[in-house]
C-alpha cells in the first residue's frame, strides 16, 4: 500500500546506473505531465533508498509536489540490484544491449543468493558467506538452477544466460574505468560485440583509457585500435569491413610496445605447440 512521503530520500548511483536514462524530450514531458496531474505513480523505496522513480523524485522535490512511495521489502543489496533489474525488464523500451545486461546482473546476483540461502545468511556474515561459497561445487549447483530459471523466463538458452552474466560484469568493470563508454555502448550509440567488451574489460586500465579517448575522436579510429590489443578476426564491429585502410590506427608508438607486450604469451604458446 502506498505511503505519502514525509522525509528525505536516498539515492544509491549503483541502482541509478541500472535504469536507462530518460531523453531530454522525455524528461520534459515527465515534468509536464507531473505539473499537470501531479505524481500518480509512487515511488519503489526499500527503507529510505530509491529502487525505481529517480526521475520522479528530482522533479518532485525541485518543484515542492508531493509524492507517493511503494515499500519494498527486501532482505539485502544483492536482493535490491536484482528487484531493479526484474523491474526495468519489464519495460518494452530498453535497448538489446541493456536487456543483457540486465539479465545478466540479475543472474549474478541471484546465483548469490541462491548460494547465501544453500548455507544460510543469517548464521554468517555476507562475507564470510562469499568466501565459503564460491570455492564448493555448492556455489556451482545454485549458479546452474539460477541459469534455467532465468532461461525460461526469459526463453533464452542457459548458456546465453551464463554469457550475459560476464558481459555484466565486463562493462561493470569498464564503469570503475571509463564511466562515460558503458551508456554509449547500452544505448546503442557504440556498437562493440559482447566478446569484445569482455575482453576489452581485461586490457589494462590505462590501454583503456586511451582506446576510449580515440572513440571520441573517431569510432573507426577506435575499432582499428582496439583490433591490435585483442587476437581473433572478424570479432569487431565498425563502420568500415575488416582490413579496410580508413580503419587502420594513427601510428602510436606506445600503443605498438603494449600490443607486443599483449601478444607475446600467444607466441610463446605457439613455439611450445610447434616442439
Amino acid at each position: 500500500m502506498a505511503e505519502r512521503s514525509v522525509y528525505k530520500l536516498k539515492i544509491d548511483e549503483d541502482f541509478k546506473r541500472l535504469i536507462p536514462p530518460l531523453s531530454l524530450d522525455e524528461l520534459q514531458q515527465l515534468e509536464e505531465n507531473i505539473i499537470r496531474d501531479g505524481c500518480r505513480e509512487p515511488l519503489s523505496v526499500w527503507y529510505t533508498t530509491i529502487l525505481d522513480g529517480h526521475n520522479r523524485y528530482e522533479i518532485c522535490t525541485r518543484l515542492q509536489i508531493p509524492f507517493a512511495i511503494q515499500r519494498v521489502f527486501l532482505r539485502n543489496r544483492e536482493e535490491a540490484i536484482a528487484w531493479i533489474c526484474a523491474n526495468q525488464l519489464g519495460r518494452r523500451n530498453i535497448t538489446a544491449e541493456t536487456r543483457k545486461y540486465l539479465i545478466g546482473k540479475r543472474y549474478e546476483m541471484e546465483k548469490i543468493l541462491g548460494a547465501h540461502n544453500a548455507v544460510g545468511t543469517n548464521q554468517h556474515s555476507e562475507k564470510e558467506v562469499r568466501a565459503k561459497i564460491l570455492p564448493e561445487p555448492l556455489y556451482e549447483d545454485t549458479a546452474i538452477r539460477t541459469r534455467e530459471r532465468l532461461g525460461e523466463e526469459y526463453k533464452i538458452s542457459h548458456a546465453t544466460v551464463f554469457y550475459y552474466g560476464k558481459y555484466s560484469r565486463a562493462l561493470d568493470e569498464l564503469t570503475k574505468i571509463v564511466p562515460d563508454l558503458v551508456p554509449k555502448i547500452l544505448s546503442g550509440e557504440f556498437k562493440i560485440s559482447r566478446a569484445n567488451v569482455v575482453e576489452l574489460a581485461q586490457l589494462p586500465g590505462q590501454t583503456i583509457k586511451r582506446l576510449c579517448q580515440q572513440l571520441a575522436d573517431d569510432e573507426a579510429e577506435f575499432v582499428g585500435s582496439l583490433r591490435e590489443f585483442i587476437p581473433g578476426k572478424h570479432r569487431l564491429s565498425g563502420r568500415q569491413p575488416i582490413g579496410s585502410v580508413k580503419e587502420m590506427p594513427a601510428y602510436d608508438p606506445d600503443a605498438e610496445i603494449s600490443a607486443l607486450a599483449l601478444t607475446v604469451p600467444s607466441w610463446v604458446s605457439s613455439i611450445k605447440r610447434a616442439h
